[in-house]
């Protein structure tokens, strides 16, 4: 029985053995990246697209129709404020001023004479009056020429307000006239000629066939024109910086600044759908860049303040899915804070962010050490897990940008 007592006992103490030494041994450290929280001036930005367009852009149309009889200018051609660059065929148009003016000239002889007639009724007016003063004649004769008087007053009046009327319609066709020479309304460069000689240019806004004829530009200036999400517009005001990216030079950002925002939205209607943007302008500095209007761009415009706030790199922040008191799955964000070698899971609040920082509104402050990485440390640590930092205490501004 002794004998049995001594060999239980003796597995026994051979089965407590490795047990003692798992649970007895020290937890392992882990290396990590460490850093301080400081106070950083976040930027975050509103992501928008949008195109590149010169700043002074005008899109010459016909006023009247007619056959282009002549194209002055080329693309590329620089021209002055009021240079004749394309020429309507006027056959049409010196045939309506011509007719006008003879309807005029017949005004003036109408009114030659009304007013020949005139003074005839008025003579005959004061031989009728001296009769019928003398009592030769009746009353009845005296009103017939006080009447014709009248009436040839009245006929007088007409024939001026026709004259007026064939002055006004031959001022119309020496306008039409005129609107066969089209001139540039700006100085610039031409950026665009889509008609040609032997076309018809059409008087319309419709953009049919013939109702562009050039667009001219002040080449010197462009900006990006771009749609912000109707949700985002209300943190966008003039003067706020923006990043441009012209998809032709995605890594020559330009630094613009905001230059209007429209007042209403733009109607898109995509697979059944609304979406509302606003039109937003940025203003660009000058550039070596062959920029060209029409070229899309990608902008990021800052809508953050200037103020430092209480920030970690942004990799540092973790998340978990947890439930509410209703049983509802919400994201709870927390970090890991080093607290005498070892890391303590701690949940914080979240404010603003940009590329490379995260605001901490409650939860740690200004001075505390945090593990920021790497990621695989990072998902790989625990609640009260040994931490060897891999440096010393690196800045926040090193360590997250």
């Amino acid at each position: 029985m002794r004998l049995k007592i001594i060999s239980v006992a003796a597995v026994a103490a051979f089965l407590a053995i490795p047990v003692a030494v798992k649970f007895g041994a020290r937890k392992p450290s882990r290396e990590a990246d460490i850093a301080s929280v400081q106070k950083l001036v976040i930027r975050p930005s509103i992501l928008a697209t949008g195109n590149l367009v010169f700043r002074q852009e005008v899109l010459l149309s016909a006023e009247v129709i007619g056959k282009v009889a002549a194209v002055l200018v080329k693309e590329g051609a620089p021209v002055m404020r009021g240079q004749v660059l394309l020429r309507l065929d006027p056959t049409s148009y010196l045939a309506e001023v011509a007719q006008q003016e003879a309807a005029r000239r017949n005004a003036g002889i109408a009114i030659e004479r009304a007013q020949i007639n005139l003074a005839s009724q008025e003579r005959n007016l004061e031989r009728t009056a001296r009769l019928y003063k003398d009592k030769y004649i009746d009353v009845s004769r005296y009103d017939d020429a006080v009447h014709q008087v009248d009436l040839a007053r009245v006929e007088l009046r007409a024939s001026r307000e026709t004259l007026e009327q064939a002055s006004a319609q031959l001022a119309q066709a020496h306008e039409h006239l005129a609107k066969t020479e089209v001139r540039a309304p700006i100085e610039g460069t031409v950026t665009a000629v889509p008609i040609k000689v032997g076309e018809t240019a059409v008087a319309s806004a419709t953009g049919i066939a013939g109702s562009s004829l050039m667009t001219i530009a002040n080449v010197s200036s462009i900006m990006a024109e771009v749609n912000v999400d109707e949700a985002d517009i209300a943190r966008v005001a003039e003067g706020q910086l923006a990043k441009v990216f012209p998809a032709a030079f995605p890594d020559q950002p330009l630094e613009g600044k905001v230059d209007s925002v429209a007042m209403a939205p733009k109607v898109l209607v995509a697979g059944g759908s609304q979406s509302r943007n606003y039109v937003v302008k940025v203003r660009l500095p000058g550039s070596k860049l062959a920029l060209r209007s029409g070229m899309t761009c990608r902008v990021e415009i800052g809508v953050g303040s200037s103020s430092a706030l209480p920030a970690v790199p942004i990799q540092a922040v973790l998340n978990d899915e947890v439930a509410d008191s209703r049983d509802r799955a919400k994201s709870a964000n927390y970090v890991f804070v080093v607290q005498q070698g070892k890391a303590k899971k701690t949940a914080v609040e979240l404010g603003q962010a940009d590329d490379a920082s995260q605001e901490i509104i409650r939860g740690v402050a200004v001075g505390q050490t945090i593990v920021i990485g790497p990621a695989r440390a990072l998902r790989e640590l625990h609640d009260g897990d040994l931490v060897t930092p891999k440096k010393a205490d690196v800045r926040v501004a090193e360590a997250g940008r």
